[in-house]
C-alpha cells in the first residue's frame, strides 16, 4: 500500500510539473508578445531588435516585408515617425508552445492618431507568430500581421 501512494505522489507531481513548465512556457510567449506591442506603442522601435531573430521574416497584407530589420527600415520605422499616437485594444492571444517553437494567434484593434492631421485611423487586425526558443531566449522568426477597416 505504501509503493502505490508513493507511486501515486510521484506521477502527481510529475504532472503537476508539467503543468508548471508549460504554463511558465506560455506566460513567457504572451510577455515577447506584449513586449512587442508595449514597443510599437511608444512609437521607438530601437529595444525591439532584440525579439527577433536576425534572419527573421515579416509579413503584412500579403506583402513580404523581408527580416525585423528590412521591415523597420523600409516600413513601419518611417511610418511610426508620421504618428503622434499608436495604441492596441481588444487584445486576445492564443499560444500554442510545441519547444523548441511556439505558435501564437493575436487578435486586436489598433488606433493610430496622424501628427499632421489629427486624423484617428482604426483598424482590426490579426497576427500570427513563431517563436523560437534560442540560447534560452523566445524570440521571433516569422510573424504575419493583416488588418481591415472597422465596421
Amino acid at each position: 500500500m505504501k509503493t502505490i501512494a508513493t507511486y501515486s505522489l510521484f506521477m502527481a507531481s510529475i504532472f503537476y510539473s508539467h503543468v508548471i513548465f508549460a504554463q511558465t512556457e506560455t506566460d513567457q510567449v504572451k510577455q515577447v508578445m506584449k513586449k512587442y506591442k508595449e514597443i510599437l506603442e511608444s512609437l521607438d522601435v530601437s529595444k525591439s531588435y532584440a525579439l527577433f531573430t536576425e534572419n527573421s521574416q515579416v509579413l503584412e497584407q500579403g506583402k513580404i516585408e523581408g527580416t525585423y530589420r528590412d521591415y523597420i527600415a523600409n516600413h513601419i520605422g518611417p511610418e511610426l515617425g508620421h504618428f503622434s499616437s499608436f495604441t492596441f485594444s481588444e487584445y486576445e492571444i492564443e499560444v500554442v508552445v510545441d519547444l523548441p517553437y511556439a505558435f501564437t494567434t493575436e487578435s486586436y484593434m489598433y488606433n493610430i492618431v496622424l501628427k499632421d492631421e489629427d486624423k484617428k485611423v482604426e483598424r482590426k487586425a490579426t497576427a500570427t507568430s513563431i517563436l523560437k526558443k534560442i540560447e534560452g531566449d523566445l524570440k521571433i522568426i516569422k510573424t504575419h500581421s493583416s488588418s481591415r477597416a472597422k465596421k
